[in-house]
């Protein structure tokens, strides 16, 4: 445990990240969904060991070992402990389902499946895909056999590698996350009897301690992956999304000399580096923090989808944000009224 100026010394150094991150990150947005073509757009696979992203690489890994430092100083992987978040866990997977259930249920009535770029066939099969989502993602709403909402879920995500190329599918890695934890946890809330969830398993007992790692790395992979195929990799695919939407570019918004091509890698690098920090789970409460304003600063500019698509992955950053990285208590063991009266670290806290 650090000494008295810790605290104050932390606190300096997670808003000094957040401005870093704010700036750039405003641009996070899908460019593959809002220009058109911008599915059939392919990343430039030669350019992987290219100097912006081994830049982004090693930002990544700094930031990384920054967070374990700052962790080692603060003594509390679960830092900062507003008092108010804990109370807020039992919501959680509800939340996390129905969010994750509109933005479903409004792309399959699209005949899209997941995102606006994965498209369905226009016939009778891609219509009874879409139905498929749709009780999918209800099941998620109902908390109604849930898990097997999340095994769907699971399926429909491994259908999509029939539609579009395998990077496009792990820029949706997001979604399995979200499912493995669904199949782990349950909706929650709902009952069917007495005797407790209807759905719930031995494998899901299983899978139970592991759900919020299930969760975390899903969002690390979607946003390392997205940085890579729709900045760094596809420069040409920013430019084109900063062409139909020139405020993107807050650098030329505000008067700083910052082109197009240069904001296009600044966003792909300060990107690749918020996924590589969340995937490495140190503070995750402080990268959640440094990603979920700037995330959402972007929709504004956007129209309507934007907002549904981005909700599967702003409630996953609430989950994390209020469970940080305690865990889920095993099926046997009965929560205590108010499971953190103290607000303080426990020798039980683990890391993710």
């Amino acid at each position: 445990m650090g000494g008295e100026g810790t605290p104050f010394a932390a606190t300096a150094a997670l808003a000094v990240l957040l401005a870093l991150l704010a700036y750039p990150l405003s641009a996070a947005a899908h460019e593959r969904w809002f220009v058109p073509g911008g599915g059939q757009s392919v990343p430039e696979w030669d350019r992987l060991f290219s100097l912006p992203v081994l830049i982004a690489l090693a930002s990544g890994v700094a930031a990384g070992a920054l967070l374990a430092l700052l962790q080692r100083l603060v003594g509390d992987p679960l830092w900062p402990r507003p008092g108010f978040s804990q109370r807020l866990e039992p919501s959680a997977p509800a939340i996390l389902g129905v969010q994750t259930a509109i933005a479903m249920i409004f792309m399959a009535s699209r005949l899209n499946l997941f995102v606006p770029n994965i498209e369905l066939p226009r016939n009778l099969f891609g219509g009874l895909v879409a139905g498929i989502t749709v009780v999918a993602a209800f099941s998620f709403i109902t908390g109604l056999l849930t898990r097997l909402g999340a095994a769907i879920t699971l399926a429909l995500l491994l259908f999509t590698l029939l539609l579009v190329p395998w990077y496009q599918t792990l820029e949706q890695a997001v979604f399995a996350g979200i499912a493995l934890y669904l199949l782990a946890v349950g909706r929650g809330v709902v009952r069917s009897d007495d005797r407790g969830e209807g759905d719930r398993t031995w494998f899901s007992d299983r899978l139970l301690p592991h759900a919020l790692t299930f969760l975390r790395l899903g969002a690390g992979i979607s946003i390392v992956t997205l940085a890579l195929t729709e900045k760094l990799l596809d420069v040409e695919l920013g430019l084109a999304f900063l062409r139909e939407y020139p405020d993107f570019n807050l650098g030329r918004l505000f008067g700083f000399p910052v082109s197009d091509e240069q904001f296009v890698y600044l966003a792909g690098v300060v990107e690749m580096t918020a996924g590589i920090a969340l995937l490495a789970g140190f503070l995750p409460r402080v990268v959640i923090l440094a990603l979920w304003i700037p995330f959402n600063l972007g929709i504004v500019f956007l129209p309507p989808q934007e907002l549904i698509g981005h909700l599967p992955i702003l409630s996953v950053m609430y989950v994390l944000l209020v469970r940080g990285t305690q865990g889920i208590p095993s099926p046997n063991e009965i929560p205590a009224a108010d499971p953190y009266p103290t607000q303080q670290p426990t020798a039980a806290t683990t890391q993710l």
